[in-house]
């Protein structure tokens, strides 16, 4: 048999195996490392809307709002887990296809190598067949020994007839003698071609087998996890239903809440506008005395706040934007008269204009408050105020720069978590506070 060609009909098999494989590898680690940040991608955006629904919950008992967070987090995640389970079935049916695909091969390699076989035995029964004469005579013409001599068929000869009979005789033999080596050696490249793609075939039956194991293993991990994505989703549906029916039971609980979650139909806050209207009359007779002093040849510095130089009062996010809004719970209407920012407790608060400090008060929704005045602008009496605060850093009348600390976000009052909520007032009404931040 041909080494030489039995190794390259290998080599050649051997390269479309592989082939087949590298396809239905597991994906690749820039693929792994994007599908974990996608994941982790998810559970933030997850973990920002939970943060803001707890927001919004401001003014119920925390454990009504601990309840509805519950829900409303199973409710987040269900979605995800039926994207993840339409994907471990894709996958499993993907594994199913491999699994039948390298079997149909593996069948069809098993069928070529009996197939082979046969033709192999058969060949070399029919070189077999050959007589011991035939085979020397072949065997010294395929070595370049050429045939007997012609001129030996007349020596001997008893008349000029038998010698003709001779010749006659010795040209059928080697007539017949020629077409039965040409047949020999037909049948013996056919054997030993047969015999070397039966070796490639076995080679390729090894490595088929060892495919298939894996196709095997690899339909048995995507059943797990097809199973797995389905037990975690029904569970899901589950617990969803049972922390639907503990919502309702605790609002029924905690119905008396209610009242205190009706529409508020004006923006007006009267505390800020009485405190709107002291700080008016200051900053009028101030202007007046600065008026006098003027009149009377002195020199005045200050005078009201310019409409720039607003900051944020904490560097976060903004969410639960100004304006009306049904509460997530009761769907009641109420108006969310300012901003929050979703920040951790003891996070300094800076003032978002300069200013002067002119009330620090503490009320069950607002919690610890304090409120500056930024003057007159644009005729209106401009005020800040912050709530849920932890602490108070300056005291009334302390004067404030953009920036200065006035205290530190909590979670006081009605606030269900740590956040800052933030309103700005003009003349005590509440305005929405992105025209100024």
């Amino acid at each position: 048999m041909s080494q030489n060609i039995l190794r390259r009909s290998l080599c050649v098999l051997a390269a479309a195996a592989m082939a087949v494989p590298m396809a239905v590898l597991p994906m690749g680690p820039a693929l792994a490392d994007g599908s974990k940040e996608d994941k982790i991608a998810e559970r933030d955006e997850i973990d920002n809307q939970l943060e803001d629904l707890r927001i919004e919950l401001d003014d119920v008992s925390s454990d009504l709002a601990d309840t509805y967070l519950a829900l409303a987090e199973t409710e987040l995640l269900i979605p995800q887990a039926q994207a993840d389970l339409e994907e471990a079935q894709a996958e499993l049916e993907e594994a199913r296809e491999e699994d039948r695909l390298t079997g149909e091969r593996l069948t069809a390699a098993q069928e070529e190598e009996e197939r082979l076989s046969g033709e192999v035995e058969e060949g070399q029964v029919e070189v077999d067949r050959s007589d011991d004469e035939l085979a020397a005579v072949a065997l010294n013409a395929y070595k370049g020994g050429g045939l007997p001599s012609p001129s030996t068929v007349y020596l001997g000869n008893e008349s000029p007839q038998d010698a003709v009979d001779r010749s006659m005789n010795y040209r059928l033999t080697m007539a017949s003698q020629g077409a039965r080596l040409d047949e020999l050696r037909t049948d013996q490249a056919v054997t030993e071609n047969s015999a070397e793609r039966l070796s490639a075939v076995r080679e390729e039956i090894k490595d088929l087998k060892i495919e298939a194991e894996e196709a095997v293993e690899r339909t048995e991990e995507a059943e797990q996890e097809a199973s797995d994505a389905k037990q975690a989703l029904d569970d899901l549906y589950a617990t969803q239903q049972t922390q639907r029916d503990d919502l309702e039971a605790k609002k029924e609980k905690y119905e008396g809440d209610v009242s205190d979650l009706e529409s508020r139909s004006s923006t007006l806050d009267s505390e800020i506008e009485e405190l709107a209207r002291q700080e008016r009359e200051r900053e009028e007779q101030a202007r007046r005395e600065r008026q006098q002093s003027q009149n009377s040849g002195g020199s005045s510095s200050g005078g009201s706040s310019s409409s720039s130089g607003w900051v944020y009062p904490v560097n976060s996010r903004l969410n639960s934007n100004f304006g009306w809004r049904v509460h997530p719970i009761y769907g009641t209407r109420k108006l969310h008269a300012g901003v929050d920012f979703p920040v951790a407790c003891g996070t300094p608060v800076g003032a978002a204009h300069s200013g002067r400090v002119i009330a620090r008060t503490y009320n069950s929704g607002a919690g610890n408050k304090i409120i500056l005045s930024h003057g007159i602008q644009n005729g209106h009496l401009i005020t800040t105020s912050y709530h849920h605060l932890q602490g108070f850093a300056l005291p009334v009348g302390a004067q404030v720069s953009a920036g200065t600390t006035v205290g530190y976000v909590g979670n006081t009052g009605g606030s269900t978590g740590c956040h800052l909520h933030f309103e700005v007032h003009e003349d005590g009404n509440a305005v929405n506070p992105t025209n100024y931040i």
